[in-house]
């Protein structure tokens, strides 16, 4: 056992391997009651010495029993907890990485068996951090009115002020666990790396972190306000002409049966109706734009996407015999009014035949939908934030899974990324092969907390993204640097957000 002091009193956690955890660490009040759709309020100081040897409770959401044991066996509306993996509760101030979990918004926690901190923390001298935030209906709501919001208690964007909260709290705290409160490294990957990118928009983004890496993120799903306000419209039907403060008193079984029921729907899945929302105060703008104008927080960046995201999700969304003329309908439904059709497949075929892959209708429909949710985003957030001087570094991981159909698909970089390879198995695979790969990504990542550059003797010289010529960093058995990757095929899909659709100075993101 363990025992440090903090600001809110004596904690106790315990050793595990090479490190020290402290689980269930609160960093807010609990978010019930009058509280539930409120900013998140400053955690209570605690009589006597609390005890963090056990995780606390994760968001309400929908998984089932197997899942949740895996989570620590808990869930409630009272969620925001953090959990910390240290090498040492002392004065070395070891940066701090801050990991927020994706699952859409409406899933995951920090205590999922994939964010056991451990190995990252002992291998790459960090103090690692995972967290909860408020998800679903409770996390994402556009509803002013009904809840009877102020100024001062906004209920906009719920989830990404629960991760500012943890961040302030961090800031505070954060050498009591042998970190260094002033070099935050927020992270997240899926939606976290939504949620990262849009905390990164934030006037305050500077206060609160120092650098940033963002994995995977899905940033075309930040919504409209008056999107996210038909959406809860829909949600709060459920529950007729109730009041603020009624709404506030419902079982939280009401809830989730109100959030279970379809009030939207995307075309593809990962679906979700409750994605963050540009509001004005919380997300002033859509990140994407805030970078393209340089408004993002000037820190260095990580950045990047695996070379197949969509496999994930292929079995979900594109039939096994999937064929030409059922891609051509979901080129023509996905491409912006005026597209080529017949370009674009053969800009698609091109590319993944030098990459050599089979460009069959498939594996085509596949690379669209990714590039349209994922890697185009992607790409145009690292434009933006490196045209206005900020360090920007990317990367493609090609690393591929064991398990036949997936390839180097979306959430493959978790187990690679925190070692638990033993758990991920037949995503990542679990040999010598993948250690070995399991260490270059957190010896990079570990590089990058410490001075602002991924670097290392695995990855030789890692070029800062250029505008121009576009380097990008494929990690994999043998890393190396290419320019100008995919660049045809990304050109497509820069008139197909309409959020930039619009934008007169919006540069071409591709030629």
């Amino acid at each position: 056992m363990t025992l440090i002091s903090t600001g809110l009193g004596p904690l106790r956690g315990e050793c595990e391997g090479g490190v020290t955890v402290f689980r269930g660490v609160p960093f807010a009040a609990p978010p019930v009651g009058d509280l539930r759709w409120r900013r998140p309020d400053p955690p209570r100081s605690w009589p006597g010495i609390r005890d963090a040897t056990a995780f606390g409770p994760i968001a309400p959401q929908t998984i089932s029993p197997r899942q949740l044991a895996r989570s620590g066996g808990r869930m409630d509306e009272d969620c925001l907890y953090l959990n910390v993996w240290t090498p040492a509760a002392d004065g070395a101030k070891r940066p701090i990485l801050v990991f927020v979990h994706g699952g859409g918004m409406i899933s995951g926690s920090g205590s999922a068996p994939l964010l056991n901190g451990s190995r990252l923390a002992e291998r790459a001298d960090l103090v690692v951090v995972t967290l909860n935030y408020r998800l679903g209906a409770l996390g994402v709501i556009n509803a002013p009115n009904r809840l009877d919001e102020t100024s001062a208690k906004t209920s906009a964007n719920l989830a990404l002020q629960d991760i500012m909260a943890a961040l302030a709290f961090l800031r505070r705290e954060g050498a009591a666990y042998g970190g260094d409160p002033n070099n935050i490294v927020l992270t997240g990957q899926s939606s976290g790396g939504v949620a990262v990118a849009c905390l990164m928009a934030h006037p305050d983004a500077a206060s609160l972190f120092d650098k940033a890496i963002l994995q995977s993120g899905g940033l075309e799903r930040v919504i409209a306000a008056a999107d996210a306000a038909e959406i809860a419209d829909g949600f709060l039907a459920a529950f007729g002409s109730k009041s603020a403060a009624e709404l506030r008193q419902l079982p939280l079984d009401a809830i989730m049966a109100a959030q279970a029921t379809p009030v939207g729907q995307r075309i593809l899945p990962p679906r979700g109706e409750f994605h963050p929302f540009v509001d004005g105060d919380v997300v002033p703008e859509h990140p994407i734009l805030a970078a393209l104008a340089g408004r993002t927080a000037p820190i260095p960046i990580l950045t990047g996407t695996t070379a197949q995201e969509w496999k994930t999700f292929d079995d979900a969304s594109l039939a096994a015999d999937f064929d030409e003329t059922r891609l051509r309908s979901l080129v023509e439904m996905l491409l912006p009014d005026g597209a080529e059709v017949d370009v674009a497949l053969e800009r698609y075929r091109t590319d993944l035949a030098a990459l050599g892959e089979a460009p069959t209708p498939r594996a085509i429909a596949s690379h669209l939908v990714g590039d349209l949710h994922f890697v185009a985003p992607t790409e145009l957030f690292a434009r933006g934030h490196a045209a206005a001087g900020n360090p920007v570094y990317h990367y493609e991981l090609e690393w591929r899974s064991p398990t036949l159909g997936l390839g180097a698909c979306h959430n493959i970089c978790l187990p690679l990324l925190f070692g638990t390879l033993e758990v991920g198995a037949k995503l990542s695979g679990a040999g010598a092969e993948a250690d070995a790969m399991s260490r270059r990504l957190q010896e990079a990542w570990g590089a990058f907390a410490r001075t602002g550059d991924p670097s290392t003797v695995a990855t030789g010289k890692w070029p800062c993204y250029d505008p121009e010529c576009r380097p990008t960093l494929r990690i994999g058995e043998r890393p190396r640097v290419v320019h100008g990757q995919h660049a045809d095929r990304l050109a497509i899909w820069q008139a197909a957000y309409p959020w930039l659709r619009n934008r007169e100075d919006a540069p071409i993101m591709m030629s």
